[in-house]
């Protein structure tokens, strides 16, 4: 039987009214000692699967020109698992290490369209590590109301619901289908399971995007001093979240490079470390998805720059701040929440000169620096502030796109 692909199910749906949607749930676990020690082993023998791969692939293609294909590896990988020598990697489920060789060929896949860089290897060292698993007889189940989890040869795992997620789930019941399962172990000691949900939903109407009022399209300027500048004229400080820490993460740093590698302190300072940088990431993402959930939710239509967040993050004198603010990231939240709640992202041209040109007269200031946050239009003599005056001038942008866009259709 041929699987059918998701356009080709959607397109039947289509003709109900309805189209699948596929989000993640990601939960905090609660695993028992020997629940931890059966992912850890899981989470090993994805990873020696995945080199093991990358490895192969590599030589073949040095040795001879062609590319191993994920089939004929798969055949080989089988006989492999029945050597005396490789008999744990018959631990896991078979869809671990399928899973594994299927992240190895979407690396090569990615870094031929030019989206990631070539494949590295994985290493126990690093601070995440993690295996994948497909759902298959109802080997992957949710208890909601128990609040746990199943996993193939691992069984019922406890998970940690948020308030949020309880209310939601006791108000609208569970609908959606598991298709897969990620666990992932944080060098801080913290688990999470993160289940694929596919749920199938009513196709939203189509939106006349050149009726949107004025008022309902907001333009965002994204910047290091403030975080994001609107065309209203609102600012939201730049929370700075790795600079706020910097001093404590530093200090702990040092201490570890004072202690014997491999003993029990340098380990407890590892893990204290690997806490505070988990800190870090999980304040500035809660951040993140707050602002642009409110975002989506005060407008139809949000403009946004087209960051060359790769170009600009080669200034070594800004690359700390330009990570610390996450504005991919934040553009991101803000593209899935939109599609979400059927409203419309617009990113303009990264060489637009939002900044340099005047909202009133748009003439360029060609002269205008970095420096500058206050300026004088030297044609038609208005005072802007930089910010202000680009969020403007990407609102508009935006609405010529939407208008062309429109016409286009």
């Amino acid at each position: 039987m041929v699987r059918k692909t998701v356009e080709q199910r959607n397109k039947e749906l289509a003709e109900e009214g309805l189209r699948l949607h596929y989000y993640g749930l990601k939960l905090r676990s609660m695993a028992t000692p020997k629940q931890l020690e059966k992912m850890v082993q899981f989470a090993g023998c994805a990873r020696f699967t995945y080199n093991f791969y990358l490895n192969e692939k590599q030589e073949i293609y040095r040795d001879t020109g062609k590319t191993l294909n994920y089939g004929e590896f798969k055949k080989s990988f089988n006989c492999l698992k029945d050597h005396p020598e490789f008999l744990w990697l018959k631990q896991p489920d078979k869809f671990v290490l399928e899973c594994a060789m299927e992240q190895v060929d979407d690396a090569f896949d990615r870094f031929l369209k030019g989206q990631n860089r070539y494949p590295k290897f994985k290493s126990k060292h690093n601070s995440k590590q993690s295996f994948s698993t497909k759902e298959t007889n109802g080997n992957i189940k949710l208890d909601v109301e128990a609040q746990k989890i199943k996993l193939p040869k691992i069984g019922w795992v406890k998970v940690k619901f948020s308030k949020k997620q309880r209310k939601l789930f006791q108000e609208n019941g569970f609908n959606g289908q598991i298709k897969g399962a990620t666990v992932s172990i944080h060098s801080s000691g913290q688990v999470h399971i993160s289940l694929k949900i596919e749920e199938i939903i009513s196709l939203k109407k189509e939106v006349d995007w050149s009726s949107i009022p004025d008022e309902q399209i907001i333009g965002g300027d994204l910047g290091l001093t403030h975080f994001l500048i609107d065309s209203n004229g609102k600012k939201i400080d730049n929370p700075r979240y790795l600079k706020k820490y910097l001093y404590k993460l530093a200090k702990l740093q040092r201490q570890l490079k004072n202690k014997k590698k491999g003993s029990s302190n340098y380990k407890k300072l590892q893990k204290k470390i690997a806490k505070l940088h988990l800190k870090i990431s999980n304040t500035r993402k809660d951040f993140l998805h707050k602002q642009s959930r409110k975002l989506v939710n005060e407008n139809q239509v949000i403009v946004l720059e087209d960051l060359n967040v790769k170009g600009l993050i080669k200034n070594k004198k800004l690359a700390r701040s330009i990570a610390d603010v996450s504005w991919s990231t934040f553009v991101t939240f803000v593209s899935y929440k939109a599609a979400w709640d059927n409203k419309k992202v617009i990113l303009i041209d990264r060489f637009f000169a939002s900044s340099r040109q005047c909202n009133g007269c748009k003439e360029k200031n060609t002269l205008l620096s970095l420096s500058d946050r206050i300026w004088v239009c030297p044609n038609c003599g208005a005072e802007y502030d930089r910010d202000k005056n680009a969020a403007k001038n990407i609102k508009e942008e935006g609405i010529r796109m939407l208008l062309s866009l429109s016409k286009s259709a």
